[in-house]
């Protein structure tokens, strides 16, 4: 698991974010082709559009603001105040980031006669897309016992992977404004897992025994 915190990946992130923010949005022939493709599955399957303006809302601030203070609050309770302050503030710092970019890049959205669900801001990145990768993923590598913390990781991808995935199909966002939200809410996580680890706030001895299947050595006693 440890591969995933190397600058390779994290470089890799980044060219993601940056490729998806230049070229993607009305003018990307691909980003326009999905987004017409999905006009049609909406009209053809209505109950399920109901079932993802549901799903949808899973990635709402409040869902995603919520379960970033609360695990920072419980680690908080449990008197792990430098972890629960990094947890905090990748979850703080990740969100106004994202709405500075919001208003820096100006990506129109997709637009429809029917708005599905109520939009605020322009289109890449997705919040939706960003703001769950970030906080499901730093909450699962940050708060997360280390013996489940793999489990935890992969269920905040799958999670994230879903909810961003409703944006394009409700028609308020183009594909490349998701990938981009992905990649830059990954990236976040990532390196605030870099730096805690580096500052010494995380210790990542517990996990490296579980993930590298190994066990604390039995102490030996010496014979009386």
């Amino acid at each position: 698991m440890n591969r995933i915190f190397h600058p390779v990946t994290l470089v890799a992130l980044l060219a993601i974010f940056l490729l998806a923010g230049f070229t993607g949005g009305q003018h990307n022939a691909f980003d326009r082709a999905i987004v017409d493709l999905l006009g049609e599955v909406r009209q053809e399957h209505p109950k399920f559009v109901s079932f993802t303006v549901i799903v949808t809302q899973l990635g709402s601030v409040y869902a995603t603001l919520g379960l970033g203070f609360a695990a920072a609050l419980l680690l908080a309770w449990k008197r792990k105040f430098r972890v629960a302050a990094l947890l905090a503030l990748t979850v703080a710092g990740e969100r106004l980031a994202l709405d500075g970019l919001k208003l820096a890049i100006g990506r129109p959205r997709p637009w429809f006669d029917e708005n599905l669900v109520v939009t605020h801001s322009t289109s890449f990145p997705s919040g939706h897309s960003a703001n769950t990768m970030a906080v499901f993923v730093a909450v699962a590598l940050i708060a997360v016992p280390a013996r489940h913390r793999s489990a935890a990781f992969i269920s905040a991808i799958a999670a994230s992977l879903v909810i961003g995935a409703t944006r394009p199909f409700l028609g308020v966002h183009w594909p490349t404004d998701v990938i981009g939200g992905w990649s830059f809410g990954l990236l976040i996580a990532l390196l605030a897992v870099v730096v805690g680890r580096r500052s010494a706030i995380l210790a990542d001895e517990a996990e490296h025994q579980i993930v590298g299947r190994h066990r604390p050595p039995v102490r030996q006693h010496e014979a009386s």
